[in-house]
């Protein structure tokens, strides 16, 4: 018995710690709104307007696309499905990220679903969700190094930045020395998920097989490892858009720095659901360093998060009326005549 309850005491006591965090997140984020002030993030937002906020998704979609294009590049040639299914797939993947922040593996979950009913195998999308992951995050330290050598650049003696280099230099040798493993990681994996869910044995050979075709086309890994790079240097672009809709530019060295150290940030504090209240202070201290006021900052943030609900929203339709179409196949779409 105790066997048992001791996972689930573990998992109530994460899911506790979440809320806590979260509630502590939103705290400091209303914290930092007195601190700024309702009027300066206000007229900030004014600055930016409705058709600013469209803007800014639509540069978003554009990113989005770039993502399932790295998706599309690591499993392209291993069976027949479009590229669009991968775009949407990661889209619904981004959605479901957003609208489920207290999930930590609900948004890769209900991608790799998305990925399923685009005409994918379920282990190939499993493993390929997984795989997206990892070289997403692999993509992302040299986005960070870059982020650090231009504040360094710009401000020269910053404290803390010789200790980020030498974190983010120990995480790119460890990646670039795990690589050439990673078709063994991924056995090692999958031998652990089938000695620990004893369900998951029917799928063994359907597993180890999408691992093999996967992990074995290098070309294909590093394309995807290229692309989710340029993602992350997108994102920087849409940093710079955004200021200068607010009436605020930025340069692009200081867009690539603040989109690049709030990234870490939140890749630091990832148990905070939704990065309550880090996001926004992240930005805070990040744009002051540039003489951006608060409730710029803040503004920032807040357009930031309307615009993933904007894209949110529309996609989640989506994916809910093709899951319906599965369950009420002739209420989705009605008989014709002589049916």
């Amino acid at each position: 018995m105790e066997g048992h309850a001791t996972p689930a005491r573990a998992n109530r006591r994460l899911k506790i710690a979440g809320v806590a965090a979260f509630l502590a997140g939103i705290l400091l984020g209303f914290g930092l709104v007195i601190y700024a002030g309702l009027g300066a993030i206000g007229d900030a937002l004014a600055s930016l307007g409705v058709s600013g906020l469209l803007i800014a998704a639509l540069a978003h979609v554009a990113v989005v696309v770039c993502l399932g294009t790295a998706w599309w590049a690591i499993g392209r040639g291993q069976l027949r499905l479009h590229y669009w299914g991968f775009v949407w797939a990661r889209a619904v993947r981004e959605a479901a990220a957003d609208a489920l922040p207290f999930s930590q593996i609900g948004g890769y979950a209900i991608g790799a679903r998305a990925l399923v009913l685009a005409g994918a195998d379920a282990a190939f999308a499993g493993v390929t969700t997984l795989l997206d992951f990892t070289l997403e995050f692999a993509g992302k330290i040299p986005y960070m190094l870059l982020g650090l050598v231009l504040l360094e650049l710009m401000q020269p003696g910053r404290p803390g930045v010789l200790s980020g280099f030498a974190v983010l230099a120990f995480a790119a040798a460890a990646i670039l020395l795990f690589l050439p493993r990673i078709k063994a990681f991924f056995r090692l994996l999958a031998e652990r998920a089938f000695a620990r869910w004893q369900n998951l044995a029917r799928w063994r050979e359907r597993i180890a097989e999408a691992s093999r075709q996967t992990t074995s086309r290098r070309g294909n890994l590093w394309a995807g490892g290229i692309l989710h790079f340029a993602c992350w240097m997108m994102g920087a672009g849409e940093t710079w858009l955004i200021f200068l809709l607010m009436a605020h530019p930025v340069t692009a060295s200081q867009a690539i720095v603040i989109d690049s150290l709030v990234g870490a940030i939140r890749a630091a504090l990832f148990f905070v659901p939704g990065s309550a209240g880090v996001q926004e202070a992240a930005y805070v201290l990040l744009c002051g360093l540039f003489g951006l006021p608060p409730g710029t900052a803040i503004a920032f943030s807040l357009v930031r998060r309307a615009r993933d609900l904007l894209i949110a929203a529309p996609v989640f339709l989506s994916w809910h009326w093709r899951e319906t179409r599965l369950l009420f196949p002739r209420w989705a779409r009605p008989e014709k005549p002589g049916d």
